[in-house]
C-alpha cells in the first residue's frame, strides 16, 4: 500500500480510528489499576475521588467490581437506599447521549471490539433466533430487580429477615451485578481463578462449585463467540445494555437517514451489512433509527454509507 492510498484509507475511517483511540484512552482511565501495574505506582489515593465517578472506579473497588453507575444503583438498593439520584443522573445521561457510553467508552466494548479485528469471517445470526436472544438482558435484569429490591424494602422494615436473606443469597447480595457481568469476569474473577489455580499447581479451584464452573465457561465462550459474532455480549447478556436500550429509545440524540439519497436494501444495503448489531437499519423510519435502542452509535453505518445518506441528529 502506498501512502496516497493509506492517507485515504485513514480519511474513510477517519471515525473509526478516532473511536478506537477514545476506547483506548477510557480503557486505561476506566481500568486505572493498568497504570499502577505499567508504571509501579500507587493511586490508592485517587479512592476517594474515583467512588465518586460512576464510570472511573477500578475493579478492586469494594463498591463495585465491575466499573459502572448500574452496579452502583444496586449496591445502593441492597443496602436499603433508593439511588433517586443516580437513577436520574444515569435517565439523563442515556437521554442526552444516547449509547455513546457503549460505543466509545465502555471496556467490555472495547475488548469485544479487540476480539472483532481479529480477521475473520464475520457471521450473523438468523433473525428470529437474534430477536429472541435479545429479551436474554432483559430477563437478567429483571431477575436481578426481583431478587435485590426485597433487601432495599426490608431493611428498614423488617431487619431480620433482611439480614437473614441476604445471608442466603450469598455473594449476591454483596454484588448483584457480579455473576452477568463480562466486567467483573474478566477483571476480577477469571484473574482470581488462575492465580488459585497456579497456587494450588491444579485445576480444582475451578472445580470447587458448579456456579463457578459454569461461570467459568460461559464467559470463555462469550469472549470466544465475539471473534466472529461482534458485541455479542453487548447484544443479549449486558444487563446495563437492557437498561439503555430501553432509555435510549427515547434520547434526543439520533440517527437518522436521508429519504432523497438512501436508495434503499435491494441497491445497497451496506448499512445493515456492516453494523455490529445486526440492526435492520433499513426497516427504520427515515426520521430516526436506534434499532429500538440497540444501536451503540459507532457510525460505522454512517461512515460506510457511500450515498452520505446518514447523519446524526439532536432533539
Amino acid at each position: 500500500m502506498n501512502i496516497k492510498s493509506f492517507l485515504i484509507n485513514i480519511k474513510n475511517h477517519r471515525t473509526t480510528i478516532s473511536r478506537h483511540i477514545v476506547q483506548i484512552i477510557a480503557f486505561i482511565i476506566i481500568n486505572y489499576i493498568l497504570l499502577e501495574l505499567i508504571f509501579s505506582i500507587n493511586l490508592l489515593s485517587m479512592e476517594s475521588l474515583v467512588k465518586v465517578l460512576p464510570i472511573l472506579n477500578s475493579p478492586r473497588n469494594p463498591i463495585s467490581s465491575g466499573a459502572g453507575i448500574l452496579e452502583y444503583i444496586f449496591y445502593f438498593i441492597v443496602d436499603g437506599i433508593f439511588p433517586v439520584f443516580l437513577i436520574a443522573a444515569l435517565i439523563i445521561i442515556l437521554l442526552l447521549t444516547n449509547r455513546v457510553f457503549c460505543g466509545w467508552v465502555c471496556p467490555v466494548g472495547t475488548i469485544q471490539d479487540a476480539c472483532a479485528a481479529i480477521p475473520t469471517p464475520k457471521r450473523s445470526i438468523k433473525i428470529n433466533t437474534h430477536k429472541s436472544l435479545l429479551k436474554v438482558k432483559y430477563t437478567f435484569v429483571i431477575l436481578i430487580i426481583i431478587i435485590v429490591l426485597p433487601l432495599g424494602i426490608t431493611m428498614s422494615t423488617n431487619y431480620e429477615f433482611y439480614v437473614d436473606y441476604r445471608a442466603n443469597i450469598g455473594d449476591f447480595g454483596r454484588k448483584p451485578m457480579g455473576f452477568f457481568s463480562l466486567s467483573e469476569y474478566i477483571f476480577v474473577f477469571f484473574p482470581n481463578i488462575i492465580k488459585d489455580m497456579i497456587n494450588t499447581g491444579s485445576l480444582q479451584p475451578l472445580f470447587s462449585n458448579l456456579v463457578t464452573f459454569i461461570i467459568f465457561f460461559f464467559y470463555l465462550i462469550i469472549i470466544i463467540l465475539s471473534v466472529w459474532y461482534p458485541r455479542v455480549y453487548c447484544r443479549y447478556f449486558c444487563p446495563f445494555a437492557a437498561i439503555a436500550s430501553t432509555v435510549s429509545e427515547y434520547s434526543f440524540l439520533k440517527l437518522t437517514r436521508n429519504p432523497v439519497r438512501c436508495v434503499g436494501r435491494s441497491d445497497c444495503g451496506i448499512c445493515e451489512n456492516i453494523c455490529p448489531k445486526q440492526i435492520r437499519i433499513l426497516d427504520e423510519p427515515f426520521e430516526f433509527f436506534t434499532g429500538k435502542g440497540e444501536c451503540n452509535f459507532c457510525l460505522k453505518c454512517k461512515e460506510a454509507c457511500p450515498y452520505d445518506a446518514i447523519d446524526m441528529k439532536f432533539g
